[in-house]
């Protein structure tokens, strides 16, 4: 019951701060349109092996999940996890493995192809910080936007503050970077301009997550994303630095495998709430399902590490290992939309977060703080989470 009151305590704090400021970080594009404009999440820009990864994971966890928390904050921070790790980081990261085609022009071909990408992730970070109070601002992306960096802290104020404090610095630094020219167009990064942006990317967030609350970190749907967004920008920043300092093509094809493994691993686990879920069952659960996912998607992604141009199979979700999903999401996204009551605005992402821990603990059989006693029949036997008596 203390993590539950002090995390709706942190958000709340949070969404008022965030709320009062308005859409400071709101960024208008032909991607990302003002007030909004759809809330379908985005999937790949930039051609490459990953791109049926991206696609499936968009379309069969992101877009049920986004619908199902239609009407709270919550669908803008899903929409927003979606936008910076599905897309701008693994996009970036297809263009490293299309540089790995021809190794010898690698440090000169790949800043070109990713530098929209590495645009549009500037632009997707900003938008997390204000996502919170439900502004839609991860939208879009597969062309540089017109970047809408707010110039104060959206955050300030709040618990969460220290992630605004850390990240807003260097966003205005990247944006100024990757502003057009004054006669138009982009400009020309060098390998090692990008990896000095990734790098300084990556050092802020981790900076401002080390000093967040340890509660905004495990709760449900927001902890994850932020989990995911913080190791995908550190393994990028790797993966980059190797490319800049003339890696080895065996050595780059290994950095990128565990890149995307570990991206789409915490995408299926982390953000979509399966570790939740198992550490509310603990050792009463007959089955590890978060192992379970994380040991398909490393089979999936195997190949990467020696063959990092050739595509990924076709329907990347249906093979061994991810026969859960499909069970999880349908059960989860039938009723998040019921137990999550309310209108977006001042108060919703206050209420919903502890309405979904609740849903998470009804869904296992447990009271409804999570802290034992009956709540009910386990939903998840199928999945091997309900606790054996």
């Amino acid at each position: 019951m203390l993590k539950k009151t002090t995390f709706t305590t942190i958000l709340a704090a949070t969404l008022l701060a965030a709320g009062c400021g308005g859409g400071g970080g709101s960024t208008d594009s032909p991607d990302n349109p003002s007030g909004g404009g759809t809330t379908t999440p985005q999937s790949a820009a930039i051609a490459g092996p990953l791109d049926t990864v991206q696609t499936a994971v968009t379309s069969s966890v992101f877009v049920p999940l986004v619908g199902a928390t239609a009407g709270t904050p919550l669908q803008s921070v899903l929409l927003c996890a979606n936008g910076i790790a599905t897309r701008n980081v693994l996009d970036i990261a297809d263009a490293f493995a299309n540089g790995l085609a021809n190794p010898a022009t690698l440090a000169a071909t790949t800043p070109a192809q990713a530098q929209a990408a590495l645009t549009a992730l500037v632009g997707n970070l900003s938008g997390l910080l204000t996502s919170f109070s439900g502004t839609q601002t991860c939208l879009g992306g597969s062309t540089a936007p017109s970047l809408g960096i707010p110039t104060t802290n959206p955050l300030a104020g709040t618990p969460l503050a220290a992630l605004g404090d850390a990240l807003l610095p260097v966003l205005l630094t990247a944006s100024q970077q990757l502003a057009p020219l004054t006669g138009g167009g982009a400009p020309s990064l060098t390998s090692i301009q990008l990896t000095t942006l990734v790098q300084q990317l990556s050092d802020a967030f981790s900076t401002g997550i080390a000093a967040l609350p340890p509660e905004a970190l495990t709760a449900p749907l927001v902890g994850g994303s932020l989990i995911t967004v913080e190791d995908a920008l550190a393994r990028l920043a790797a993966l980059s630095a190797l490319a800049s300092t003339g890696g080895s093509p065996e050595a780059l094809a290994i950095n990128l495998q565990s890149l995307v493994q570990s991206v789409v691993g915490n995408l299926l686990t982390q953000v979509l709430p399966v570790g939740n879920l198992q550490d509310l069952a603990g050792g009463g659960a007959s089955t590890d399902l978060v192992a379970t996912l994380q040991a398909a998607v490393a089979s999936l992604t195997a190949s990467l590490g020696t063959d990092p141009t050739g595509a990924l199979p076709a329907n990347p979700l249906s093979g061994v290992g991810f026969e859960s999903l499909t069970t999880l999401l349908d059960t989860l996204t039938a009723q998040l939309p019921g137990a999550l009551t309310g209108s977006a605005g001042l108060t919703a992402l206050e209420a919903a977060l502890g309405q979904v821990q609740t849903l998470l603990n009804t869904l296992l059989g447990l009271g409804g703080t999570g802290g034992g006693g009956s709540g009910g029949e386990c939903q998840l036997g199928l999945l091997g989470l309900c606790i054996i008596p």
